[in-house]
This record gives structure tokens, C-alpha cells and sequence, in this order.
């Protein structure tokens, strides 16, 4: 066999843009001028599989290797992505937080807790579009797997003007939207029985 770093090269160049079958891989090594017998090459994929290199999917007859990218980011979640754009908002400190908590308002039907605007990024400041309410009636509605809220974990609703009709009616398509799109599940109750402010 050829410089065994230079075999791991070969392979992992093959599979770069592609994912191919272990007869794929040996008749292109072969190519490469790399003459190995069919199990030893499996035995290398293999090793790299379990090494984390490559990854294997079984369509039978066949085994198709592809390259592990390692360098991936993990999926963000909701959290994640809101704290992403409020970042790149310009604005202070406490139109931030009015953001934030008007986001989960308006897509959960919901007060936004503490816990949230920290996984948001969000600095806890007193603003006059927020206000602090009693969110202990939808603490139940929260699966803790999601997001785990603290006894006494302060809430907070937007205490500002509606907005424009047209404005309220892209928030809504907007909320709906992102309930497809992401899996939010668990954060919110689906059908509520209380009304934003009901419990005030």
C-alpha cells in the first residue's frame, strides 16, 4: 500500500463532493494508481468511520461512505436565531429587551420569562414599553425540556401601543411561519385558554 496518509488523502479527496459505495471508492483508488484488495479498503473505511472521518449509510446491497463534517455548526435553535438578529439590531439596552419580549408575546401568546432573555443574550433592564406581570399561570404550558423556568422567575409583557393593522398582520404570518419552520413544541400552549394579560 502507498503512504497510508496519503491513502487517508485519497479517500477523503474521492468523497469531498460525493458519497459513494465501497465499489465506487475501489475502482477510483484504482484509478489513483492505490491496487488494494476490496476487504482491505473496507476495513480502512471502516476505521475511519469509526473514527469519525467518514460516515456510513447502509442502502442495501450497499454501504455509501461520505466525508464527516466535522467543522459543522449544530442546528440553532429558536433562542439562538432570536439572539442572533437582536444582535444585529442598533439599538440600546432597553429596545432590545421591548424586542425580545415582544417576540415571544406575540409567537407564544405568552408572558416572556427571565430565563428566556437570558438565553436570548438579553441584559434584564426596566424600560417603559415593558412591564412585569405574573406568569406563574403558563409555567405549566412550558415543557422543561425546553426551557427550564426558576419558581419566582420574573415575566414580562410589551407594554407599548399596538401596532399598525398592517404591521400586527405580518407578525402574525411571520409567528406562523416560524412554528413551521422550527420546532417549537414545548415552549408554548398550542390551543390557550387565557388571553395575553388575562392573569394581570
Amino acid at each position: 500500500m502507498k503512504d497510508e496518509f496519503s491513502f487517508q488523502d485519497a479517500i477523503t479527496e474521492l468523497l469531498r463532493d460525493e458519497s459513494l459505495s465501497i465499489s465506487a471508492i475501489q475502482r477510483r483508488l484504482g484509478e489513483r494508481g492505490f491496487k488494494e484488495h476490496r476487504l482491505v479498503i473496507t476495513g480502512y473505511l471502516r476505521a475511519l468511520r469509526d473514527l469519525g472521518v467518514l460516515k456510513e449509510v447502509e442502502v442495501p446491497p450497499s454501504k455509501i461512505y461520505s466525508l464527516a463534517l466535522k467543522e459543522e455548526e449544530p442546528e440553532k435553535g429558536f433562542y439562538d436565531l432570536i439572539k442572533h438578529e437582536i444582535e444585529d439590531l442598533d439599538a440600546d439596552e432597553n429596545l432590545r429587551m421591548a424586542t425580545a419580549v415582544l417576540v415571544v408575546n406575540t409567537l407564544f401568546r405568552r408572558p416572556c420569562f427571565r430565563a428566556e432573555l437570558k438565553r436570548m443574550g438579553i441584559k434584564e433592564v426596566e424600560t417603559r414599553w415593558v412591564r412585569r406581570v405574573d406568569g406563574r399561570p403558563y409555567v405549566s404550558t412550558i415543557d422543561p425540556d425546553k426551557l427550564v423556568v426558576p419558581d419566582g422567575d420574573p415575566a414580562y409583557e410589551c407594554d407599548c401601543e399596538l401596532p399598525p393593522p398592517p404591521i400586527e398582520m405580518v407578525l402574525k404570518v411571520l409567528s406562523g411561519v416560524l412554528k413551521e419552520v422550527l420546532d417549537l413544541s414545548g415552549l408554548y400552549e398550542k390551543y390557550p385558554q387565557m388571553t395575553l394579560g388575562s392573569n394581570l
